[in-house]
């Protein structure tokens, strides 16, 4: 039987890269997409020293709609597409506001639209977003702006831009509207995941969700907190204080949730998102107590504070 296709954008990143080698481990064959050739030609030379051989490679701009299309072209002639892990992004400590929703949104959209058209029934896409889409109460998300993705693409571009820049300097300028741009496109990445599963799942099958990572120990997560001039090693113990094992995740295992989704035999699932945090949303980012089960042991013989038996 052949293998069956999984594409993975910003393939040779620190997360995309553990994404790339899961899927190829877990005996996909992988066609894996960044902006930069000379990258992704050495990543392949890489992995073929490792024993792998079932791995392509392709430069693709996901802002571009031509470039996805034919990334999705390319995928389609290796065999039956069954995954598409989309991680390509750009981060606020060296982009624009206008770049991040130009490759964040805009290149999602890209995306899943091209892969939509190559993929069968069974096939899954899985979009990345982040821990900040759940830091922005639902009813704060533009909503009005992010409609316009199915109808006005430039008017969603435009609109999308101007409110993450007017956000940003009311809240003081300088990267402010670059963060907004990076939160407010996650955000709608997460949003468009619910309002599309409907559509995608009645018509061909496919299965599309996303995955909200918190602090993943990566070199351009170290550069990113590096990037404002404070101590790496203080920024990150004070980003990882309220999660549930006070460390940082790590690529390959998240790469691990990747490959659960776009697996086959997880027939069902969709339209949900998976907060990769070890609990830090959970806990309120402020450290507090929680319910410690060492200060209640079981004891069969305990009176407990409630009658159960009885009828409320």
């Amino acid at each position: 039987m052949d293998k069956l296709v999984c594409v993975v954008t910003g393939g040779t990143g620190g997360i995309g890269s553990a994404a790339v080698r899961e899927m190829l481990a877990s005996g996909y064959k992988v066609l894996f997409a960044d902006v930069n050739a000379e990258r992704n030609e050495a990543f392949k030379q890489e992995l073929i020293a490792e024993g792998y051989t079932d791995v392509e490679c392709m430069t693709c701009d996901v802002s571009d709609r031509v470039q996805c299309d034919a990334l999705a072209a390319k995928a389609k002639s290796m065999g039956k597409v069954q995954g598409l892990i989309h991680l390509a992004g750009l981060t606020p400590a060296f982009a624009s506001y206008d770049a991040i929703v130009r490759v964040e949104a805009i290149g999602t959209l890209n995306m899943n639209e091209a892969f939509y058209q190559v993929m069968e029934e069974g096939s899954s896409i899985m979009n990345i977003s982040s821990q900040t889409a759940h830091m922005v109460p639902f009813d704060k998300y533009p909503t009005e702006i992010f409609d316009k993705a199915f109808t006005d693409r430039q008017a969603f571009y435009t609109e999308l831009c101007h409110f993450c820049k007017d956000l940003g300097d009311k809240m003081g300028g300088g990267q402010m509207p670059s963060n907004m741009a990076y939160t407010y496109s996650r955000c709608f990445i997460y949003w468009l995941c619910r309002n599309c599963c409907y559509a995608l799942g009645r018509r061909k099958g496919i299965k599309i969700n996303t995955v909200s990572i918190g602090f993943c120990e990566t070199p351009r997560s170290k550069a990113d907190l590096e990037a404002g001039g404070l101590d790496y090693k203080e920024r990150l113990a004070k980003m990882v204080e309220t999660t549930a094992f006070g460390r940082p995740g790590y690529p390959e295992e998240v790469a691990k949730v990747f490959e659960f989704l776009i697996n086959p035999k997880n027939s069902y699932l969709s339209g949900i998102d998976i907060l990769w945090d070890n609990g830090q949303m959970a806990n309120g980012h402020k450290g507090r107590g929680g319910f410690d089960p060492a200060t209640r042991p079981y004891d069969p013989e305990k009176k407990f504070d409630v009658d159960y038996s009885k009828n409320y």
